[in-house]
């Protein structure tokens, strides 16, 4: 599947028709801060950013197979998964374009999430496979 003619990333798509405004908002951002204070901001050891990646590539693998039937694209819509990228946090975004041998643009947020392209993800989990020894 070519993936050239989309963005190497993105921020999230956000596929929901209505937003929570005013206080309710700024509860939930501030429990949403608290809860990823220190996930979005570390990055991930080696071992660890592979099996992310081995997951998150699973799940956009899963949901290229759903997308062949109406219905399967309609649970994609629903639960937000894509078959071309992959979410991931700033400085997740950094070590996988690090890993994939790409050049890392300047401007990314660390604790924003981004779309990451699959091909990209697909790049850096061979890298890393190859440099921790893990089978196929």
């Amino acid at each position: 599947m070519d993936l050239s003619h989309l963005p190497a990333f993105r921020p999230v798509q956000v596929r929901t028709r209505f937003k929570l405004r005013g206080l309710a908002a700024k509860r939930k951002a501030a429990a949403l801060a608290a809860m990823n204070l220190g996930a979005e901001q570390m990055p991930f050891e080696p071992n660890a950013l592979y099996r992310v990646l081995h997951i998150r590539i699973d799940t956009a693998d899963k949901a290229a197979e759903r997308a062949k039937w109406a219905g399967g694209r309609m649970f994609n819509l629903l639960t937000g998964q894509s078959a071309q990228f992959i979410p991931l946090y700033g400085t997740h975004v950094r070590q996988v374009l690090s890993w994939a041998g790409q050049i890392v643009p300047g401007g990314i947020v660390p604790a924003k999430r981004y779309e990451l392209r699959l091909d990209f993800a697909k790049l850096a989990y061979e890298a890393l496979r190859a440099k921790l020894s893990q089978p196929k």
